[in-house]
């Protein structure tokens, strides 16, 4: 390599050879460049195009291939992390890091699905080895599963067999859960010669002894031509500790395609709920005079609950919630538990009336929960219009309470986003149950809202559970069939891939020695190098550098002036070239080289 040729040379003692060896001594180092780097008069900048070599550019820039050492000098990166790959080159070597296939669930798998489990797709018996998980994303990693593959063969005139694969997708893995009997009994293991864990072949020596004779192998083997494929839906399962363990695939990917984080707008990290998107409710029991706009509008919030984030049937607890925002110890997340939260204040106010109008703004009041707290955006003029001809249906055919009003009690079903907001916009997708009685039996009726178009579903269920299931389930399907659509809102999804070349393009602006003053400099710097071999040949000739002394320090007792277009450089290098030489290093070790 060029940059090396002018290196001074050293008796060098390597190991514990008995004498010196006269060597080049690599751990000089010269700071012209490095002063030139730092000076715009003399480096401009060049953009690495796809699979430029070094060579290549040296040649672009100055007509020569052998001065591409330059540009490890000039610039730190390129130093520390090398020249960036080709892309054909970066997609392998992603591939080549994440060979496996991470499966993406909002189930929460928090204590099952252990590493090491086998783990098969419901539909298309697909099966993967878990190697890891993911929480804060929702993902396991899985690993192929080997297959069994028996071989029988017998040895040669040497006593040596060398089992092969028949195609170059095989590798042979797990070799110490092969079994290998001789006339029906297991033997050990014999000495391996060659090939072995990921190769498509083994060479065993079994002796002499045991020439021309037939083994059976009980092997393990690996197909790549076939990578474990999960579908959208489909139910996994794995069975751990006797327990059948279940969840349900969102999506699957290579894992080199897969996410491994989502940022800002400012390319900031940002946590985002694994378990979404998923199904919300609010229930709001209210009572109403009558069957009119003005009593729609002005029904009375009589009590106000909402589920918890990981299941819709299983409301918060809002007095315990309170009590911590009230401590501090708390904060509130999340559209609809801080809308919930706001309402429910008002409700156990004693002073306030809280009315639907001021809950989700039916009858016009701009200051309302659902407005003050879902984000922008957000769409509300089909509930309420649902609400207002529902509820108008119910005080129809409710019976009247205690106070000869209406009790409906409506529950309202959500899509929330990995951001714990609400999805209420553009599809409009929600469902509600109204729940009264009639004749004294409790009434259930489930409508489901998508594209402005409301459905009721019939039969008509008889319990809440019932009813709830309904709901959830309506919203459930459409999340499946719409989930690509519900990446966060403004975030961004990074995958391993992307991180690779993202990195790898950082390192493609880089700066050169301008062309016009690249041969003067460098022939500044090897002048430098040749000026202290002068300088070693006059010393001792049994001088020594003993093996790991490390990199020369550079001192400041000479200074060499170099003139480089028109401009005044000194370097600092020439005595420490000088005493590297000399063999007098007065480093400890370290350095660039």
């Amino acid at each position: 390599m060029s940059y090396f040729t002018n290196f001074p040379f050293v008796n060098y003692v390597f190991g514990n050879q008995p004498g010196p060896t006269v060597f080049q001594n690599m751990g000089v180092y010269v700071d012209l460049l490095d002063i030139a780097k730092d000076d715009a008069a003399f480096y401009t900048y060049y953009d690495i195009q796809n699979g430029d070599r070094p060579d290549q550019v040296s040649q672009k820039l100055y007509g020569r291939s052998d001065l591409h050492w330059t540009f490890a000098i000039m610039n730190d990166d390129i130093k520390i992390q090398g020249w960036p790959l080709s892309y054909n080159d970066l997609l392998q070597k992603a591939k080549d890091d994440y060979p496996n296939v991470t499966i993406t669930t909002r189930t929460d798998v928090t204590s099952k699905f252990k590493v090491g489990s086998i783990l098969t797709g419901s539909t298309g018996q697909s099966k993967g080895k878990i190697i890891r998980k993911r929480l804060d994303l929702g993902q396991i990693i899985v690993e192929r599963v080997s297959d069994d593959y028996q071989i029988t063969q017998t040895t040669d005139v040497k006593g040596y067999i060398k089992l092969e694969l028949p195609s170059v997708y095989y590798r042979f893995t797990e070799l110490a859960d092969w079994i290998i009997t001789k006339d029906g009994v297991a033997i050990t293991a014999p000495t391996i010669k060659s090939g072995g864990a990921n190769h498509t072949f083994i060479e065993y020596d079994f002796g002499k002894t045991n020439a021309n004779t037939e083994y059976v192998f009980n092997t393990k083997i690996l197909n790549y031509a076939v990578t474990p494929s999960f579908l959208s839906g489909e139910q996994i399962t794995t069975t751990e500790e006797g327990v059948l363990q279940s969840a349900i695939v969102d999506s699957s990917s290579l894992e080199y395609l897969a996410t491994h984080h989502y940022e800002d707008a400012n390319e900031k990290y940002v946590d985002i709920n694994p378990n979404a998107p998923f199904v919300q409710r609010i229930s709001v029991e209210l009572e109403l005079d009558g069957a009119t706009d003005a009593n729609v509008n002005n029904a009375v919030v009589k009590s106000i609950s909402a589920s918890t984030t990981l299941d819709y049937a299983t409301n918060i607890t809002l007095t315990d919630i309170q009590r911590n925002i009230d401590q501090g110890f708390y904060t509130i997340t999340g559209s609809i538990l801080k809308a919930t939260v706001d309402a429910y204040n008002d409700v156990i106010n004693i002073d306030i009336t809280k009315t639907l109008d001021g809950l989700t703004g039916i009858g016009g009041a701009t200051d309302n929960d659902f407005d003050n707290n879902f984000p922008s955006g957000t769409s509300l003029t089909e509930l309420n219009s649902e609400l207002r001809t529902e509820l108008k249906a119910a005080v129809g055919v409710a019976d009247t309470n205690s106070n000869s009003k209406y009790t409906v009690t409506v529950h309202m079903f959500f899509l929330i986003d990995n951001q714990l907001n609400i999805v209420l916009a553009q599809e409009n997708a929600f469902g509600t149950v109204y729940e009264y009685k009639v004749g004294g039996v409790d009434t259930f009726k489930v409508t489901y809202t998508e594209n402005e178009v409301t459905t009721v579903s019939s039969p008509a269920p008889t319990t809440q559970a019932e009813a709830w299931t309904d709901a959830a389930t309506q919203l459930e399907s459409y999340i499946q069939q719409n989930l690509s659509t519900f990446n966060p809102a403004l975030l961004n999804q990074v995958t391993y891939f992307d991180r690779y070349e993202r990195s790898n393009n950082a390192l493609k602006s880089i700066r050169v020695l301008k062309p016009s003053i690249a041969d003067e400099l460098v022939k500044a710097f090897n002048d430098i190098l040749v000026e202290s071999q002068d300088f070693g040949d006059q010393v001792e000739q049994n001088t020594t550098v003993q093996g790991g002394s490390g990199i020369s320090a550079v001192t400041a007792s000479s200074q060499p002036v170099t003139t480089l277009a028109g401009q005044t450089v000194t370097s600092s290098s020439a005595a420490a070239v000088s005493s590297a030489t000399s063999g007098s290093s007065s480093s400890s070790g370290g350095g660039y080289y």
